[in-house]
């Protein structure tokens, strides 16, 4: 079974570029095996997971565009397995008519954690209380305005995910000594939420 990229389109897609080679990679294989379509991954290291699945692999940096030109000779569409990129360069390779699905355009305001809150807030949807992590000029201590109280969860609003970048801060002795030990980076903090279930 061959799959295809919109809804009524003729265009038949057989190979998919994903940008990144790890566990999600990885995963795709299987659901793109029973579909017929071959994975052809961009990514760091040989030894990433995908890599042991893909049809054929680009070994380059993920927010390498160069080498995401070349992931476009080698398939149909491209893909991400998360949102470590370089969203202006991709840009470029968009306009010269390479193929991202999701869009670029809707990507735009998953790369910075805040501001997908902030996106999702706006929407109306529920998210936990959050504020981005901000110093005056020559202030090196963060302050906890939005009276959330301890403990926090502390979070990179860039390259960040469950097991990197988050932090759970049970003090503003703890939240000042986390920050400076990355110093200083783009972060927010958000209220810690009981999870009930996945």
């Amino acid at each position: 079974m061959n799959v295809t990229l919109i809804p009524h389109s003729t265009e038949t897609i057989t190979r998919v570029g994903v940008i990144g080679g790890g566990q999600l990679a990885w995963m795709m294989a299987s659901a793109a095996k029973n579909l017929g379509v071959s994975l052809v991954v961009q990514t760091p290291h040989n030894s990433d997971p995908a890599v042991a699945i893909a049809a054929d692999t680009v070994l380059a940096n993920i927010a390498d565009a160069i080498a995401t030109q070349e992931l476009a000779k080698r398939c149909d569409v491209i893909t991400f397995e998360n949102e470590f990129i370089d969203l202006d360069a991709l840009q470029v390779l968009a306009e010269a008519g390479v193929c991202f699905r999701p869009r670029l355009e809707a990507l735009a305001p998953l790369l910075d954690k805040f501001e997908q809150l902030s996106q999702l807030q706006r929407l109306g949807l529920p998210v936990p209380r959050f504020e981005a992590l901000t110093r005056a000029e020559g202030d090196l201590n963060p302050k906890i305005t939005q009276g959330l109280g301890y403990p926090v969860v502390l979070k990179a609003r860039r390259h960040g995910y469950d097991g990197q970048g988050t932090f759970i801060i049970p003090d503003a002795a703890t939240l000042k000594a986390t920050w400076a030990k990355f110093d200083y980076p783009p972060c927010y903090y958000r209220n810690l939420s009981p999870l009930n279930g996945n």
